[in-house]
């Protein structure tokens, strides 16, 4: 099976840069730039990690439906998705990841 990691991901990648110009032009506050991708994230994994529940739960029971081919495409492109949005997010969160990636020596 051939995966597209551009054609999910562009219209979130449009919608992130977006949004984020919109704060860094003074149209939108910060805090409404997180929300937005907050939510989003939140939907988006909702969505992907039902699919591969579900996916595993069909497995498990043995079951070999057509339906399992296109449920496990779309659950590794939003997978991919996510994962694009979150590199984005880090940015935008960036002092704050930076902290969670470093050690404190200093007491």
């Amino acid at each position: 099976m051939v995966y597209d990691i551009l054609l999910p991901s562009l219209p979130f990648i449009i919608g992130y840069l977006g949004t984020y110009l919109l704060y860094r032009g003074g149209y939108i506050k910060k805090s409404m730039h997180i929300n937005i991708w907050n939510l989003i994230l939140g939907l988006i994994f909702l969505i992907s990690g039902g699919g591969g529940f579900i996916l595993l739960i069909l497995l498990e029971l043995g079951t070999l439906l057509p339906i399992n081919i296109h449920l496990l495409y779309w659950h590794v492109e939003l997978g991919l998705t996510l994962v694009l949005i979150t590199i984005f997010h880090f940015h935008t969160y960036w002092k704050t990841s930076k902290k969670m990636f470093t050690i404190n020596n200093g007491g």
